[in-house]
């Protein structure tokens, strides 16, 4: 039986019926009108021959296209994307069954930090009385490597109620390069878990690769084909509005071979999207939107799942304010707006 997650019986709801569908609506505006700035010249055909209006921006550094795209290539594509997905594991107790239409919840780790945190303890000595001792953690932060992430693999296997594995590692060891680094994550991932394993891919040259380990993980293409020990993270978009060359075409080929995939976006509220709630919420929908819509047409039926890190500047340094609690109400407004296409 697949792992089931933690069904939520009254999910927190933020958005009435009406404002779920007034955004919806604001996103489909948005995409026919300015439209998308797309710097891939395959996706830009794509949607040139769906219908959609395709014009070479003059004057750019590199060649891109606005692609302004009607409502109903998009509503099409969310009517063909598939309403449920199975992302396969080693062990398929422990595969995941994502049902669009239904509130549960599944644990998983994530997101591929750079530094990693050595933890040790040692014993202090109060100044005041020599006999008071209390041991504390210190810790010691270095670039992450392959042992590291399969450190973090194995203890996700080992841990009941965390249900899947994003790679939360940066690998950086010296014998590392873009022509290995994705086998070398994905391998070190697989062969410490038996959950499912998902994470980006580096370098697209190595999706073969890559594809071949998991099929012979799988027990063979045949079954990899029925059981996706892993799947990919695309972040095809750079807000605001603007789909990247190279994860597009990544997303391009995962589709054409039918890999399930997320379609993530990271808009930040006051920088690179609206400051207001309303805002960063069209369009962060507007951008996996685009990306559902590419997945659709490239290949109907591809298993692709409505990703979201929505997130607000800081006002002091204009980072990300990760932990601010306008996150956590965006991410809910996401959840139903996926639950509202019903999309995984």
């Amino acid at each position: 039986m697949p792992r089931e997650g933690i069904l939520i019986r009254k999910p927190l709801e933020r958005l009435t019926v009406d404002e779920i569908k007034n955004i919806h609506h604001a996103s489909l505006d948005v995409l026919k009108d300015p439209g998308i700035t797309c710097y891939n010249a395959k996706a830009a055909e794509i949607f040139k021959s769906a219908g959609a209006s395709v014009e070479r921006v003059e004057g750019s550094d590199n060649p891109c296209w606005n692609v302004s795209i009607p409502a109903e290539i998009v509503n099409e594509a969310l009517r063909l994307a598939p309403r449920e997905i199975k992302l396969g594991a080693r062990d398929e107790n422990n595969a995941l069954i994502m049902k669009g239409d239904e509130p549960r919840v599944h644990l998983v780790s994530g997101s591929e930090t750079n530094i990693w945190l050595d933890t040790d303890f040692k014993t202090y000595v109060s100044k005041e009385n020599p006999d008071d001792e209390v041991e504390l953690p210190v810790f010691n932060s270095k670039r992450g490597t392959v042992e590291d992430l399969a450190k973090s693999a194995h203890l996700a296997e080992q841990l009941e109620t965390l249900d899947g594995f994003i790679r939360p590692v940066n690998i950086q060891d010296k014998e590392i390069n873009n022509s290995n680094k994705d086998v070398n994550k994905f391998f070190a991932s697989l062969n410490n878990t038996t959950k499912h394993v998902m994470a980006g891919l580096t370098s697209l040259e190595e999706l073969e690769n890559v594809v071949r380990m998991a099929e012979l993980v799988a027990g063979g293409p045949d079954k990899f084909k029925n059981n996706h020990v892993i799947s990919f993270i695309t972040c095809l978009v750079k807000s605001p509005m603007q789909m990247v060359n190279d994860t597009t075409q990544t997303l391009i080929e995962l589709c054409s071979r039918g890999l399930p995939l997320v379609v993530s976006s990271s808009p930040q509220a006051g920088t690179t999207a609206p400051p207001t709630e309303a805002g960063i919420i069209v369009q962060i929908n507007a951008e996996v939107l685009a990306g559902i819509t590419l997945s659709q047409l490239v290949n109907s039926g591809t298993p692709v799942l409505y990703g979201c890190v929505p997130v607000r500047a800081r006002l002091d340094n204009l980072n990300d304010a990760y932990s601010a609690p306008e996150t956590a109400f965006y991410n809910i407004d996401c959840v139903q707006l996926a639950r509202y296409y019903q999309i995984p």
